[in-house]
């Protein structure tokens, strides 16, 4: 068991010995979700930068020998070194579909023809709706954004695109996913789910892994790992999810990553690192 006299650790809701069960792993996997983990929502998505205090914390995280940290995100891989600039890590976006390893080298994996004919439809309808200015449009999905907006015509224009949508999407491979502030036609067939079982298959056999998320999408991940790992998701506790432990907010995702950086080191594993 970790010595706790020094050492704050951080409740985690509904696993209350969650740092005595990372403290005996020896390789660790910590994978976070970017908006509402890291980064507070905002109107203007480029504007969404991580809690103060958090960038750092990455950067240490990323350091330590014992750990490989991941960020993955449903923002495009552009948007995502943009917002964690300086830090350089793993970083995969458009939910798994494109990723870089802290070498520099970027994956990026193509949807089918007729996926691809479904999003430029999709993208279509809702450039004839006049929604431009609250279109997103990423290699694999295309997302409506409806934050700032008073709640009923959220809902309501949510709505109706969803249903657009969805029609496109069960001739296309698709599937359409409501957000947190919006909702979205993504290419099926790879997701974080997927994305994540990748990066393990990249790491030694008892590697053990954690994944932070606070969305719908996260869902996925925390259904892949539960056999090797631990899903925790952020917000309210009364949500369904899949994850088996809980975060309330943001603030505590940092003080989660500020004792993570502080937790004895178990093992002497060559690493990627980024200063």
């Amino acid at each position: 068991m970790i010595g706790r006299e020094n050492l704050y650790l951080p409740e985690i809701g509904r696993i209350p010995r969650f740092w005595d069960i990372i403290s005996l792993r020896q390789s660790k996997l910590l994978a976070l979700d970017y908006d509402g983990t890291l980064a507070p929502f905002h109107v203007n998505r480029m504007e969404a930068r991580p809690l103060k205090g958090i960038p750092e914390l990455l950067r240490k995280i990323s350091l330590r020998e014992d750990t490989t940290l991941a960020v993955i995100s449903g923002r495009p891989l552009d948007e995502l070194e943009m917002l964690l600039k300086p830090w350089k890590g793993i970083m995969i976006g458009s939910h798994g579909f494109e990723k870089r390893y802290c070498s520099g080298q970027v994956f990026i994996k193509k949807i089918s023809l007729r996926q691809q004919e479904g999003l430029s439809h999709a993208h279509t309808l809702a450039l004839d709706r006049g929604m431009e200015a609250h279109i997103e449009k990423k290699p694999a999905s295309i997302a409506f954004h409806t934050r700032g907006a008073e709640k009923r015509l959220a809902v309501r224009l949510e709505g109706e695109i969803a249903a657009e949508w969805t029609g496109i999407a069960s001739r296309c491979s698709l599937e359409v996913r409501k957000f947190k502030g919006g909702v979205e036609v993504l290419a099926r067939g790879w997701n974080k789910g997927d994305a994540l079982e990748e990066l393990l298959r990249d790491e030694p056999k008892e590697t053990f892994c954690v994944y932070i998320g606070d969305n719908s999408t996260d869902e996925d991940a925390f259904r892949r790992i539960r056999s090797s790992g631990i899903g925790i998701r952020v917000g309210n506790r009364e949500t369904p999810t899949a994850a088996r432990g809980l975060l309330p907010d943001i603030p505590a995702v940092k003080g989660f990553l500020d004792a993570w950086v502080n937790l004895p080191l178990k093992s002497g594993r060559e690493r990627c690192h980024e200063a």
